[in-house]
């Protein structure tokens, strides 16, 4: 199952925790025991033959069963144990991560929760390598590895010293935006959103600085080094208090999503559906809070 959702010998054996050549040998007896090749090899990596694919699909019938029947028998027992790793955008944890603690240990005392932040990147890598089980991150590369559903998508803002004269009632287009001196953000997901757009328009960043801390960005704003971009829900409290002023940034609008990511092959499904209502139900009224500013919540009822 890893070599054929990675496509590749080495990354699934980075996946499984094994050296290379114990998973090639283990692949060739398996291939031996069925009497044909379960995959061909070319030059874009491990590709499953038509016996292999039928193969993979009763497997992964079987690895759900598998697991849904542990799961069917933790939830007999009505509490989860054990320990879990959650992942979360710095700006999210700041907010998420003390309540979702306290509710978790009010109704699970025996699981021991874990809270890893870092940016989109780093939370998907995590993921896909099992080293977190379930993650709140941004726009993601599309991986056959994970379960996501989007959550909620917020307004990207321009945003400078209140003489700058941005107001959230006078959106600014890109092109402008491109052209103000600019301290932007290195976290991939959301430089990725901002130079997509860009390229769409065909215009440039007038780059004076780059960050991974938010913290950093914006104390380059107050300084007066420029200007940056960034979702409006973490710098909604200095707009409010006119530290800062922002502007939602059109033509074309940026905005970034977030979504609940889990591993496909999760071996506590009844966990991992108890942690995305926890997450979910602990965001919505937060986020709904932000709807006068454009954040809009996307997931759906469960």
């Amino acid at each position: 199952m890893a070599i054929a959702e990675t496509g590749s010998l080495t990354r699934a054996a980075e996946l499984l925790h094994v050296v290379q050549p114990a998973l090639s040998r283990q692949l060739r007896q398996l291939e031996e025991e069925l009497g044909t090749p379960l995959f061909a090899r070319n030059r874009l990596g491990m590709v499953l033959t038509v016996p292999g694919r039928r193969f993979v699909d009763q497997v992964r019938l079987s690895l759900q069963g598998l697991y849904q029947a542990k799961a069917d028998i933790g939830a007999a027992a009505a509490n989860l144990m054990g320990s879990v790793s959650i992942g979360m955008l710095p700006a999210l944890a700041t907010t998420l991560a003390g309540p979702l603690v306290i509710s978790l240990r009010r109704q699970y005392p025996d699981l021991k929760v874990r809270i890893a932040t870092g940016f989109t990147d780093f939370l998907q890598h995590s993921l896909e390598h099992g080293k977190l089980d379930i993650c709140l991150m941004g726009d993601y590369l599309q991986s056959e590895l994970l379960h996501t559903s989007p959550v909620f998508r917020e307004p990207l803002y321009v945003v400078g010293l209140p003489s700058s004269g941005l107001s959230p009632a006078a959106p600014v287009g890109l092109a402008d935006v491109a052209k103000m001196p600019l301290v932007v953000p290195e976290a991939e997901s959301l430089r990725n959103v901002i130079d997509r757009a860009c390229t769409i328009i065909g215009v440039d960043l007038n780059l004076v600085a780059e960050s991974d801390s938010t913290a950093v960005l914006l104390e380059l704003v107050e300084r007066g080094v420029g200007f940056t971009i960034l979702p409006v829900m973490p710098i909604a409290s200095m707009l409010k208090d006119k530290r800062l002023v922002g502007a939602p940034i059109i033509a074309p609008p940026l905005r970034r999503t977030v979504i609940v990511g889990s591993p496909v092959i999760n071996r506590t499904p009844h966990t991992v559906k108890a942690l995305h209502a926890e997450l979910v139900g602990l965001l919505k009224p937060i986020v709904t809070g932000f709807a006068d500013v454009g954040v809009e919540w996307l997931a759906k009822e469960s």
